[in-house]
């Protein structure tokens, strides 16, 4: 069985992966889950995965949280704020870490589950164009592995099976909402 974390939880990224897990449960385990604000639907997703760890980015919400779980037994740990994003992407006996987390506020946890020596599910794009020359040295230092879960990401793994090194000089592809050009 797979142990997961899953950071952005309540996104689509996130929704779909816990779909995959739903339809697996004896192929996968959810460890831990984070999400921005939405207290609902993260509630929900504690009460049928039954983390260890769960964590919310807005801080202002964190009581919410806590009271929509409180009849839970066992609790899980529950964090706040981008501290507590991170401290869910390092935890405990997860194998992977998917990355579901918009923008660069992914970056971090990113590298704390790298750090933690967590392969990295990655559909957050922005981890590699602003921290790439920091993330992909810590890939090979850690000894992780790194593997697209977005359809961008997904398209250009794609494009580079078995292309010899110096074999391809840049990938242009339309994504939504803007071209995203790679050379190489």
């Amino acid at each position: 069985m797979k142990a997961i974390t899953l950071l952005g939880s309540t996104g689509s990224i996130g929704t779909q992966t816990l779909d995959i897990v739903a339809h697996h449960p004896d192929k996968f385990k959810i460890v831990g889950l984070a999400t921005g604000s939405n207290v609902t639907l993260l509630a929900q997703q504690v009460r049928q995965f039954r983390p260890e760890i769960v964590a919310i980015c807005d801080q202002n919400k964190l009581w919410e949280l806590r009271e929509a779980i409180a009849d839970l037994d066992p609790q899980p740990i529950i964090e706040a704020g981008e501290s507590g994003i991170v401290e869910v992407a390092r935890y405990g006996d997860s194998e992977a870490v998917v990355t579901g987390i918009v923008g660069c506020a992914g970056l971090l946890p990113t590298i704390a589950a790298i750090e933690a020596g967590k392969d990295i599910a990655l559909a957050n794009k922005e981890t590699l164009i602003a921290g790439g020359p920091v993330v992909n040295p810590m890939i090979e230092k850690y000894g992780v592995k790194l593997l697209p879960a977005d359809s961008e990401h997904s398209a250009i793994f794609q494009c580079l099976q078995g292309v010899p090194s110096g074999g391809l000089r840049r990938i242009i592809l339309t994504a939504s909402g803007a071209l995203f050009v790679i050379g190489l």
